[in-house]
C-alpha cells in the first residue's frame, strides 16, 4: 500500500532542473560532500591496475596498490599536468607522463624527481605529493568522496549492504555499462522512484504497473525503498528457486528497489541485482554507471554458483532493456523541463510519493524553504 492518502505537490520548480546557478549550489552542498559509487573491485584485477574519471570538474585517479584501492587527484604536483589521460590501465608506479615525476602508490608521496639537483633548495622524497581522494569499498563496490568529513555511511546504507553482503554479490559481478544522457540528475533519479510511468514507457517489459495492494513504500532519512511481489514468469521462477536452493542462497521472494540519497539505486530480485550510480556532469547532463551482479555462495559448490550466474545473465537482458527504455524517454523529459512554456507547477501521484521525499531532502541540503514544513 502507498503511504499518502492524496496526490502530492511538486517541490521543485523547473529552474531546479536546468539552471546553472542552482546546479553550482548542488555541487557545493550535495555532490562534493557525498559518497558516490564509481567502480567495482573487478575493475582493479591486479596490483597497479588503475582507472581515471572526472567528477564535478576534478580529474580522479583510482589505483590498486596491494589489496587496497587508493584515490588521488589525477594532477602532478610539479606543474599540474594530468598524470595520465588513459581511462584505464596497469602501471608499476604512479608516474607523470609529462616530466616523469613518480609517486608512492599508497600515500601519493613523491618517490622520484628527475634531475632533482635542479630544484634548489633540494626537494626531498615525499616533500611534495599528490592530493588524496577518499575511497571506501563495500561489498565489491568502490565509492569516492571529494570533500566528506563524515564517516562513509550509516543508516539505510549499512542495513542494505548487510543484506547485499549476505548474498555475496561482489563475487558475482557479471557486467557493467556507462550511459551519458542529456538530462538533469534529479530527473534521472526521480524516474527510478516511481512506477506511474511503467505502462507507458515499459509496455514490452513490465507491461503494466503493479496494483496498489502489491506495492509497499518506506521512507528513511537517507533514502527510500519500494517493494512488490516477484513478477518473474512462473516457469523461470521455478528454475530460479531450484537453482538458488541448490546453491544454498537465500530467497528474497519479492522485487525490491532502494534509493540511497543522493544518487545511488539498486534493484534486486532473487537471482539478480542492478546498481545505478548517477554522476552529474552539468545541469543538463548525467553520466550513469550501471553494474549488475548475481548472488553467490562463497562456501558453496562452484558448479551451482555458475548455474546461478547463467540465470542472472539471462535475467540481465530484461533489466538492461528496462534501463534502455528509461534512458530513451529521459531526453524528452529534459526538453520539457527546459521549455519556457510551463503551464503548472505539476502534481505527483500517490504512486510517485518517493519523489517528494527525495525533493525535500535536496531542498534541506540547499537550505531552501519547504512550504508544508513552515
Amino acid at each position: 500500500m502507498f503511504i499518502s492518502d492524496t496526490h502530492l505537490p511538486q517541490y521543485f520548480s523547473a529552474k531546479a532542473y536546468h539552471d546553472q546557478e542552482w546546479y553550482d549550489r548542488e555541487k557545493q552542498a550535495i555532490f562534493l560532500p557525498s559518497w558516490h559509487l564509481v567502480a567495482t573491485t573487478a575493475e582493479f584485477p591486479t596490483n597497479g591496475s588503475y582507472r581515471t574519471l572526472d567528477m564535478f570538474g576534478r580529474p580522479i585517479l583510482l589505483r590498486r596498490e596491494g589489496s587496497d584501492i587508493h584515490g588521488f587527484l589525477n594532477v602532478c604536483s610539479h606543474r599540474n599536468s594530468k598524470l595520465t589521460t588513459k581511462s584505464r590501465g596497469c602501471s608499476k608506479v604512479i608516474k607523470c607522463g609529462y616530466h616523469g615525476w613518480e609517486y608512492h602508490g599508497s600515500t601519493g608521496a613523491t618517490q622520484k624527481i628527475p634531475d632533482a639537483p635542479s630544484f634548489k633548495p633540494r626537494k626531498n622524497k615525499g616533500h611534495v605529493g599528490l592530493a588524496q581522494v577518499q575511497v571506501a569499498v563495500y561489498g565489491g563496490l568502490v565509492f569516492v568522496s571529494l570533500e566528506s568529513h563524515e564517516p562513509p555511511f550509516g543508516g539505510l546504507f549499512e542495513k542494505e549492504f548487510a543484506s547485499i553482503g549476505e548474498r555475496n554479490l561482489a563475487s558475482g559481478n557479471i557486467g557493467m555499462r556507462e550511459v551519458v544522457c542529456p538530462v538533469n540528475w534529479k530527473a534521472a533519479v526521480e524516474n527510478t522512484l516511481e512506477s506511474y510511468h511503467v505502462s507507458e514507457v515499459h509496455p514490452k517489459t513490465f507491461r503494466v504497473a503493479p496494483v496498489e495492494d502489491d506495492c509497499s513504500h518506506q521512507m528513511f532519512e537517507d533514502g527510500s525503498t519500494f517493494m512488490s511481489s516477484n513478477a518473474t514468469p512462473w516457469l523461470l521462477r521455478k528454475i530460479q528457486t531450484h537453482a538458488l536452493r541448490k546453491a544454498g542462497l537465500p530467497l528474497l521472494e519479492n522485487y525490491r528497489h532502494v534509493h540511497l540519497h543522493p544518487m545511488f539505486t539498486v534493484a534486486e530480485t532473487d537471482s539478480f541485482a542492478i546498481f545505478l550510480s548517477f554522476l552529474p556532469e552539468g545541469p543538463k547532463q548525467t553520466r550513469t554507471r550501471i553494474f549488475w551482479f548475481a548472488p553467490q555462495n562463497e562456501q558453496g559448490n562452484r558448479f551451482r554458483n555458475a548455474i546461478v550466474r547463467q540465470i542472472s545473465k539471462l535475467e540481465s537482458g530484461f533489466w538492461l532493456r528496462v534501463t534502455e527504455e528509461d534512458f530513451g524517454v529521459l531526453p524528452m523529459v529534459q526538453q520539457g523541463l527546459d521549455s519556457a512554456a510551463h503551464t503548472s507547477e505539476g502534481l505527483i501521484s500517490r504512486r510517485e510519493e518517493r519523489i517528494p521525499h527525495f525533493q525535500k531532502w535536496v531542498l534541506r541540503k540547499l537550505g531552501e524553504p519547504i512550504p508544508d514544513e513552515g
